[in-house]
């Protein structure tokens, strides 16, 4: 297998670990049911869907498409971020639920948390996360990255850039491929963290509440 093959052969291995951290998660503290563990089942599910379409995009070489997935998946991991900054992570759930928008709530600092604070909160342990959020979220609306993917390679002998229109990006350099997957790979691995992070809460609720105690924080 070529790098690119071997890297989403890899991303497909995370599907089976979504369900056993859902199945782990909705059985932690036998069996309690909270508010955020209905976000965090939202999140896997949504997370199963973005790379099992991502990794079909790439296969069929569709940079375009498979570019803006990225950028979904980091929406993916930042929202759920916000249930870790907030002083009430039920609330916080619950809320989504109902439909309120996570920009016109606030993190435990009374900053309201619009994208660009949530990225810039991530950022100080993630500091790719920036960087990849602006890069990726250039494919959501027309922009010069689409612009980017009509023109193919050099032709060294021809000194001339060639201009393409198709489904596909069978032109894109490998090592672009190599780079927006190892992003996806990342971003995934991330979310990971976090239900890991909120299961471990779940299961040690006096752990946690001495926490809380210690640092003078509710969350």
């Amino acid at each position: 297998m070529n790098g690119i093959e071997k890297r989403i052969a890899f991303l497909r291995t995370g599907l089976d670990l979504h369900l056993k951290l859902g199945e782990k998660m909705l059985l932690a503290y036998g069996g309690a049911l909270y508010p955020l563990d209905i976000l965090a089942n939202a999140v896997l599910k949504r997370s199963m869907a973005l790379i099992t379409g991502f990794t079909s995009l790439v296969e069929q070489r569709n940079y375009v498409c498979a570019a803006p997935l990225l950028r979904l998946q980091l929406d993916n991991c930042i929202r759920f971020y916000g249930a870790f900054i907030v002083k009430n992570p039920h609330e916080y759930a619950e809320r989504i639920l109902k439909g309120t928008p996570v920009k016109k709530m606030k993190d435990r600092n009374d900053k309201l948390m619009h994208d660009a604070h949530l990225v810039e909160m991530m950022s100080e342990k993630y500091p790719w996360v920036k960087r990849v959020y602006k890069e990726s979220s250039g494919f959501i609306h027309l922009s010069d990255k689409h612009i980017f993917c009509t023109f193919t390679e050099p032709k060294e002998e021809e000194n001339s850039v060639g201009i393409c229109i198709g489904a596909t990006d069978e032109n894109m350099p490998e090592k672009i491929w190599e780079e927006v997957i190892d992003a996806f790979i990342e971003a995934t691995q991330v979310l990971f963290a976090h239900i890991q992070g909120w299961i471990i809460t779940k299961e040690n609720p006096q752990i946690v509440a001495q926490y809380r105690k210690d640092h003078d924080i509710t969350i």
